[in-house]
């Protein structure tokens, strides 16, 4: 039986060639970026408009960069990796990213 294959991958990844998901490196530096920013304390409307001012494309390739699209990548728990995706940011840093997220939710 074929395993179901997902329309839209995460921002970070690729399909590949035989429809694996693989590591979009620019867009997983991109990643990257905000979970070190905002775990280093930096607000989603900071780091929207860090990109913004860049040029750096948004998940759906415009220029501006909204909130929202900041708090789901943070939220997106795939970028540890699973047997589907591949690893973009490492546990530790997911957790320093959901401490500051309670810690704002207070």
């Amino acid at each position: 039986m074929d395993k179901k294959v997902q329309k839209r991958i995460a921002f970070g990844y690729n399909r590949g060639f035989s429809n694996n998901i693989e590591i979009n490196e620019l867009q997983a530096m991109t990643v990257k970026l905000i979970y070190e920013l905002y775990a280093d304390g930096e607000s989603m409307g900071s780091i929207s408009a860090r990109f913004e001012s860049c040029s750096i494309p948004s998940p759906y390739n415009n220029p501006k960069w909204g909130k929202q699209a900041i708090s789901k990548i943070l939220s997106y728990e795939r970028y540890i990796g699973d047997e589907n995706y591949p690893k973009i940011i490492d546990e530790e840093l997911i957790n320093r990213v959901q401490r500051v997220r309670l810690e704002k939710a207070k």
